[in-house]
């Protein structure tokens, strides 16, 4: 059965070079049949052919995520952030469940900052909005949950889609959500209006947490005003019990949260006060806003398929003496359409890190560094097998097609 089109929206506030990145790791993905929706500030000139855009500088997640559903024309509504990278099976693995048509929403797993490490992955969450991790079977390509009132499956806003359908039925985004819980609050009407939700494991993005106007690059906030007024407005819409305790409990989570930031030289003593002050400010205006019922105006536009290249998965395997043919070779490959990665092992136990750039995967680390984290601390293997451990690790991501080397050695 052919796979429904999708509409991937993408909402993007002063992050051009971020954004610009995204997109051109969309290129790779193996689903061809999706069109791209960008929600943002600004484009880079070179997509704007290529996308339907939206001028939007209302920081406004909601908003933003609502304006790109009333033109999107797929079947299927996917959304990603700026600052992620897909895996290039990613949309096609996101979107498999929907051949049920029980299935209203999916959602995948994200991996953290270096690229390797999982950062989210299946939760739950309590009527007062808390997530709650738990395990499942990983080995399963995906897992259907029935809709449930309490601790519903929890949708990752960087991973995850709708049936159109489903999230026109309840009314797209409640637009109160500026920012935080805004996909927790969607999830618990979904759920409500009785549709069942898939966790896709293998779905994965690469999620960076770039900086914004409400958090430095390395997480530390700058702002709790939205955080509060979201929270406040989830616990007044849908919290069950008292709502003021809900709020207390918080708002003791965050004051411990910023401590522990002072304690690791993260954040300034002095900033704490001003901080939590945001965060009041923010609950008591979250406690003023008027519930409403969300609502949209659908408007599809006709579909405008974006291009990718569907071509053969190429693994670099390369020492600390062959950047040069590296960085030469990648590029051709990248430019002949080819989906690239490369494995750089480097003289030293340091952890591998992955990172998109230059338009590949670069898999760096030391010869005798982990890159799974619960591996030990020193790896112990020849320069052969070492590479073959890593291309196994990346066709765990992406089946690999082809594997290349500067001296032509065969890795496996």
């Amino acid at each position: 059965m052919k796979a429904a089109p999708v509409s991937l929206i993408i909402v993007s506030q002063k992050r051009p070079d971020h954004l610009s990145r995204l997109l051109q790791s969309l290129r790779h993905q193996t689903h061809d049949d999706f069109e791209v929706i960008i929600v943002a500030d600004t484009i880079s000139g070179s997509f704007i052919n290529h996308v339907k855009y939206i001028p939007f500088t209302d920081t406004n997640i909601s908003a933003a995520r609502n304006a790109g559903l009333a033109i999107a024309a797929g079947d299927i509504i996917a959304f990603c952030d700026d600052d992620a990278i897909p895996d290039p099976p990613w949309l096609e693995r996101l979107i498999s469940p929907f051949v049920n048509p029980e299935i209203g929403a999916t959602t995948g797993f994200t991996r953290g900052r270096n690229g390797i490490s999982r950062q989210w992955g299946a939760m739950r969450f309590d009527r007062q909005g808390r997530d709650h991790p738990f395990e499942i079977d990983e080995t399963q390509p995906l897992m259907a949950f029935e809709p449930t009132r309490d601790m519903p499956i929890k949708l990752i806003g960087t991973n995850m889609a709708f049936r159109k359908s489903s999230l026109l039925e309840i009314g797209g985004f409640d637009e109160n959500f500026r920012f935080f819980l805004d996909e927790t609050d969607a999830k618990l009407r979904l759920d409500q209006a009785g549709w069942k939700t898939a966790v896709v494991p293998r779905a994965q993005v690469h999620h960076h947490y770039a900086a914004s106007d409400r958090r430095t690059e390395n997480r530390v906030p700058t702002d709790l005003f939205e955080v509060g007024a979201s929270k406040a407005y989830f616990c007044k819409t849908h919290t069950t019990d008292d709502d003021s305790q809900a709020l207390r409990d918080f708002t003791n989570e965050q004051l411990i949260r910023l401590t522990v930031l002072v304690e690791q030289h993260k954040l300034r003593r002095r900033d704490v006060t001003p901080l939590m002050e945001t965060l009041g400010d923010g609950m008591t205006v979250g406690l003023r806003r008027e519930v409403k019922s969300p609502d949209i105006a659908a408007q599809p536009s006709e579909f405008r398929r974006f291009g990718t290249n569907s071509a053969e998965h190429i693994v670099l395997c390369v020492g600390p003496r062959d950047a040069a043919w590296m960085n030469k070779t990648a590029r051709e490959l990248v430019a002949a359409g080819k989906c690239v990665s490369v494995v750089q092992l480097l003289p030293s136990p340091r952890y591998f890190q992955v990172r998109y750039d230059e338009g590949y995967w670069i898999h760096r680390g030391g010869m005798f560094g982990r890159s799974i984290r619960s591996q030990p601390l020193i790896q112990f293997f020849s320069l052969q097998r070492r590479f073959n451990k890593e291309v196994n690790r990346i066709s765990t991501l992406h089946s690999v097609d082809k594997i290349l080397t500067k001296s032509g050695r065969k890795i496996r």
